[in-house]
């Protein structure tokens, strides 16, 4: 009988452990954290959940200030895109980008970034519909404090189903468009929803953009990376603690 039980208890831890691997990427080789990373958020808001956690795009500003002590307790260099971009030294910094222009990005996620003394990135698609944005007086206030301004076309359009010279002018029209609010240089550039062709990369390099960030969730080393299609770690609001782990350190948490 005990045996029987030792061998029974031996099938099950086995087949638990399959069932983990195949649900979570733990067999994925963990990236230093030394590494640059580029996280991805969206909106910082409050939500009603029975996890206590947000989904899709939307994270708590619980999960937000958490993952962010997380990070400076890892030993986080929170850097703007633009000076990732322009560091001779990269190891350990983080930049954390906000996609679209939600307003929590600065009732709630900016005094959380504050707090940490961490800069971010925000993509403006400053004429996007079905969104709360922020508003121009927030914008000037967050660029003069050292928040960094990005692009992300005027409408958050899906390019590869746009006809070229709409797509064109979305991308051109929207780096002059974040310039006119901030007063400010804009030198980066998010693509709507990830989805790029190599002629968006075009469009976007000579609009005059200098980094452009996608959705391809990789840790990599900065000399296989390209400029204009820069991978971001997704910041999934359904998350909890040990699958932000598994992102940071695999670059994503499931297979």
């Amino acid at each position: 009988m005990t045996i029987w039980l030792t061998g029974f208890a031996l099938v099950v831890i086995v087949l638990a452990t399959l069932a983990l691997a195949a649900r979570y990427n733990l067999w994925r080789p963990s990236k230093p954290l030394s590494l640059p990373r580029i996280l991805m958020y969206h909106s910082i808001r409050p939500v009603v959940s029975p996890t206590g956690r947000g989904s899709g795009i939307v994270t708590t500003p619980e999960q937000f200030a958490w993952q962010m002590d997380w990070l400076a307790r890892h030993g986080a260099r929170f850097v703007t895109v633009a000076q990732l971009m322009a560091a001779d030294d990269r190891a350990h910094m983080v930049a954390i980008t906000f996609d679209d222009g939600y307003v929590d990005n600065y009732t709630i996620a900016w005094p959380i970034l504050q707090k940490y003394n961490a800069p971010a990135t925000i993509y403006l698609a400053p004429e996007m519909p079905g969104i709360n944005p922020l508003t121009p007086e927030m914008v000037r206030e967050m660029s003069a404090s050292g928040i960094e301004f990005g692009a992300h076309t005027l409408t958050h359009i899906h390019l590869p189903s746009t006809d070229d010279a709409t797509a064109e002018r979305e991308i051109r029209q929207s780096r002059g468009a974040v310039q006119a609010l901030t007063g400010q240089p804009c030198s980066s550039f998010a693509y709507p929803y990830g989805k790029l062709a190599d002629r968006h990369v075009e469009m976007v390099r000579l609009a005059g953009f200098s980094s452009a960030v996608t959705t391809k969730k990789r840790v990599m080393p900065w000399a296989k990376v390209h400029s204009l299609r820069l991978p971001r770690l997704s910041m999934l609001g359904q998350m909890n603690r040990f699958e932000f782990w598994l992102t940071i350190t695999r670059g994503r948490y499931r297979v």
